[in-house]
């Protein structure tokens, strides 16, 4: 049996654990290992957060000039920050009336344009009641406090570090480069974090989770000083950035911090390294090059796994933040919700924009509603929290409408919330059901909201059929958010628009509550890739590239610039998720942003 240390690196958003550590965990576990886990995200942050961590900020910037405003009220700072952290943990709601009393935080940009701007708009802050408040104007505070300390390492980032120097890196020198630098006040905390789990675990094998670009590097110093202080630990890193970003990778140079990285789900990889036996979808380096393990075993049923376990994380810690006034993209950052993912891989799994080709997309691997429940009540009875977020890349209709009837069969007093399809299956009475079964916020994507450019994609939804599934979540008392996108080959100014007035009706009808546009990103392993002719693009060469690898440059041809239209088009949706600018025709937006 060997012991197994499963991390998460920094940095992610502090209220919740991220789902990847305790499902795997749960799975060695299963399987006869000791397997414990630590969150050095959260420990990160908590660090920063802290009377003694805010004292060492200060002592650095005491040199920077553009710190003095927030040097000045240092002693501000130093009085409430411990205060703050227990109340958004939930163990200090006294602190509510003083944090709503304006002129006991310190005010630093975010929290002083949030005043003037509610003071202007005479918003009252949305009508919120104190705790709610408490919660915003805490958030702001900590807020200033993060973009104080970028000025002391500028890769710092409230839930990503060095996320631009992760992202699309052709070679791996400018990592190596970063990583070898002089450390950093964040670098030197997170050394210290590392030896403590060292010192209390003494594991075997390490496992690092890399989810997101902005987790690489923090991941990576993790490993460095695993290597130079305990040498003979393994280290594994996999995760949805390695998934995509390093599938072709050629570059040893990474081996020098970890010995291998794992491909796709990691419930096989892991248990043959924890079994000492050969490697399954791995890379490691042999003999100075790099070596690729394939295997054609099959993946472990979704079915067949575990609930998550929580061990090792203290859940009382995390914290939650409340930025926007807005009651669905709160739901990414505060409250506690236990993660679950209720099938493998996508129902759907035809967009042609989407990474189609890889595992975690193309293999459809549902659970079924008994175990799902199951799952559901053993996580409620460990962590005593009853909100879950499913974290599926799209929850199917058919596993939603079995779920919900298990949830009223047992009686489940749970809140739940997840990403769906806008199709026609979500029928109303369906939608009801969920309701009643505790659904309390969707998400989904409507994309470009153009019925030529989402038959191109291949969506398999219209605008019309979304717009009746939108009407009926909300008359179900279901919050909605919606992705949309813009840029998309072929896509014309004046279907961008048209989509933005739906949007603009959508909002001002109360169907949709939040939005948020993103541009399209052409992606090596999407349908588009394999066939740019048909959306009238072409890809331009890459630059030679030996380790990651995602994002491919093209040329396309547009009757206007992107960059611009997306400004337009996130000032408009941010004034319609705040209930402004509905009288005005869309294309005022486009002139406010040339």
């Amino acid at each position: 049996m060997m012991k197994i240390l499963l991390i998460t690196p920094p940095l992610l958003q502090p209220n919740t654990p991220y789902a990847a550590t305790p499902l795997l965990t749960a799975w060695l576990q299963k399987n006869g290992h000791n397997a414990v886990q630590a969150d050095l995200s959260l420990d990160l942050l908590l660090t920063l957060f802290s009377r003694a961590g805010v004292a060492k900020l200060c002592r650095i910037l005491k040199v920077c000039t553009e710190a003095e405003g927030f040097l000045a009220a240092e002693q501000g700072y130093l009085e409430t920050i411990d205060e703050v952290i227990l109340f958004l943990q939930d163990c200090n709601p006294s602190a509510s009336k003083k944090i709503t009393q304006r002129g006991w935080l310190p005010e630093g940009p975010n929290l002083f344009h949030a005043y003037e701007q509610d003071e202007q708009l005479g918003w009252n802050f949305r009508g919120l009641g104190e705790e709610d408040r408490a919660r915003h104007l805490a958030s702001l505070y900590l807020d200033d406090l993060a973009e104080a300390a970028k000025l002391a390492d500028p890769n710092f980032g409230f839930s990503r570090y060095a996320e631009k120097i992760a992202a699309s890196l052709p070679g791996f020198e400018k990592l190596r480069n970063a990583l070898e630098s002089a450390p950093t006040l964040f670098s030197s905390w997170l050394e210290s974090l590392t030896d403590g789990q060292m010192q209390k675990h003494a594991p075997d094998v390490v496992v690092l989770t890399v989810p997101f670009p902005g987790c690489l590097l923090g991941a990576l110093t993790i490993a460095r000083r695993i290597k130079r202080k305990f040498p003979d630990i393994h280290i594994a890193i996999g995760g949805g950035y390695v998934n995509t970003e390093l599938r072709e990778l050629r570059d040893p140079a990474i081996f020098d911090y970890v010995d291998s990285i794992t491909l796709d789900s990691g419930m096989l990889p892991l248990l043959q390294l924890a079994n000492r036996a050969t490697p399954i979808r791995t890379f490691v380096r042999e003999d100075g090059v790099v070596r690729y393990y394939e295997d054609a075993a099959q993946p472990i049923a979704h079915n067949a796994l575990p609930a998550p376990v929580y061990d090792g994380l203290k859940l009382n810690r995390y914290f939650g933040l409340f930025e926007m006034l807005n009651p669905v993209t709160r739901l990414w950052s505060d409250g506690r919700w236990n993660k679950l993912m209720l099938a493998h891989g996508c129902c759907w799994r035809r967009c042609e924009f989407c990474d189609t080709s890889i595992d975690y997309i193309s293999r459809y691997d549902p659970a079924e509603p008994v175990m799902v429940c199951d799952w559901i009540e053993e996580m409620v009875s460990k962590t005593g929290f009853n909100g879950f977020h499913f974290v599926d890349e799209s929850l199917p209709h058919d596993l939603l409408d079995g779920l919900c009837d298990e949830i009223l069969r047992r009686g489940l007093n749970i809140e739940w919330w997840g990403n769906i399809r806008f199709e026609n299956r979500f029928s109303r009475a369906l939608i009801q059901k969920m309701a009643t079964a505790g659904c309390i916020a969707v998400t989904g994507g409507l994309e470009t909201c153009h019925d030529r450019t989402l038959k191109l994609m291949r969506k398999g939804i219209t605008v019309n059929g979304a717009t009746r599934v939108l009407e009926d979540l909300a008359d179900a008392g279901i919050l909605t958010h919606a992705y949309l996108m813009y840029g998309f080959p072929s896509q014309t100014l004046k279907e961008t628009l048209q989509a933005l007035e739906t949007i603009r009706r959508l909002f001002d009808e109360g169907a949709l509550h939040s939005a948020f546009w993103h541009c399209f990103a052409l992606t090596e392993h999407s349908a588009i890739a394999r066939d740019p002719e048909k959306y009238s693009i072409t890809i331009k060469e890459p630059p030679p590239t030996d380790f990651a690898h995602n994002e491919l440059p093209f040329d396309g041809h547009f009757d206007h610039d992107p960059k611009i239209i997306g400004e337009a088009l996130r000032s408009a949706t941010y004034n319609y998720m705040h209930g402004m600018g509905f009288d005005g025709p869309v294309e005022q937006w486009i002139s406010a942003n040339d």
